[in-house]
C-alpha cells in the first residue's frame, strides 16, 4: 500500500481523493446539459432548519426506515465543473454497511475501487496498486468523510453532528436539504440535498464551495438487513 502522508503537501493529496469519492469522472458527455444549482433559492425550497423534535413525520419514517440498515444501488453520476462546458460522467456500484463503511465500485469509463471509513480511504486500481489515506492526522478530511457516511446512517444525531437539516415534499419526491454546520465543510461544501420516494433515496446532489455541482443518480437501491452483510465480506477484506 502507499500511504499519502501528512506533509506540506497532506491538503492536495487527501483532497484529491476525496474528489474521488464523488467525482471519479473522466469521460465528457456528448452533449452539454443544464444542470440545475441545488443551493439556488434555498430558503425558498428549505423554509425552516429542523430539530429531531420538529422534524414532520414524512421524514422520521424515512430515517427510521434507513437505520441500522446497509443500501446498495448502482449509481450514475454527472460532475459538471465551471472551468468545463461539458459535464463528466461515470457509473458503478456502491454499498454502504454501518459496521465497515461505504464501497464504491466505479465500473465505467474505468475499473476502480474505493473504501471508506471512519479512519481511513482506500483505493484500488485495476493494477492490482492499494492506495491508503489516513485520516487521524488530517481534520479537514475526517470531517468530511464523517459527514459523507452520515449521509446513509438514517442517525439523527449523525446528520446533526455534520448539518443542519431541512426537508421538503411535492407530489412526485421529497426532498431532504444539509447545510455544513462547521467552518471546515463549509469551506469545502455549500450544501447537499437527498432526492428520493417514499422510504426510498433515489438522488444526491452535491453543490462545491467553488460552485461545481455533482449529481448522483441511485438505480434499483434497496436496503440491506444485517443478516445478508455478511454475502459482502469480499467487497471490504481487500482494504484489510
Amino acid at each position: 500500500m502507499q500511504p499519502c502522508r501528512a506533509s506540506i503537501f497532506s491538503q492536495a493529496c487527501w483532497w484529491l481523493m476525496l474528489i474521488g469519492v464523488l467525482t471519479a469522472s473522466v469521460v465528457f458527455a456528448e452533449q452539454p446539459s443544464e444542470t440545475p444549482v441545488p443551493c439556488a433559492q434555498w430558503d425558498q425550497r428549505f423554509p425552516q432548519r429542523l430539530t429531531q423534535a420538529t422534524a414532520p413525520d414524512a421524514l422520521a419514517r424515512i430515517l427510521a426506515a434507513h437505520t441500522n440498515l446497509g443500501f446498495s444501488t448502482a449509481f450514475t453520476e454527472e460532475k459538471r465543473m465551471t472551468v468545463l462546458r461539458k459535464p463528466l460522467t461515470s457509473s458503478g456500484r456502491m454499498l454502504f454497511i454501518p459496521t465497515r463503511g461505504l464501497y464504491r465500485q466505479v465500473q465505467h469509463p474505468f475499473a476502480q475501487e474505493m473504501l471508506i471509513t471512519p479512519r481511513t480511504i482506500q483505493q484500488r486500481q485495476a493494477s492490482g496498486q492499494i492506495s491508503t489515506l489516513a485520516l487521524d492526522l488530517l481534520p479537514g478530511a475526517q470531517a468530511f468523510v464523517g459527514a459523507f457516511l452520515a449521509l446513509f446512517s438514517g442517525s439523527w444525531d449523525a446528520l446533526l453532528t455534520h448539518f443542519d437539516v431541512y426537508f421538503a415534499q411535492d407530489p412526485t419526491q421529497w426532498h431532504v436539504g444539509l447545510k455544513p454546520n462547521n467552518a471546515t465543510m463549509a469551506k469545502m461544501i455549500t450544501c447537499l440535498v437527498l432526492d428520493g420516494t417514499e422510504t426510498q433515496l433515489g438522488a444526491l446532489w452535491m453543490q462545491e464551495s467553488n460552485g461545481d455541482v455533482t449529481y448522483d443518480r441511485f438505480l434499483d437501491a434497496r436496503l440491506v438487513p444485517e443478516p445478508q452483510w455478511a454475502e459482502s465480506q469480499s467487497q471490504f477484506d481487500w482494504a484489510q
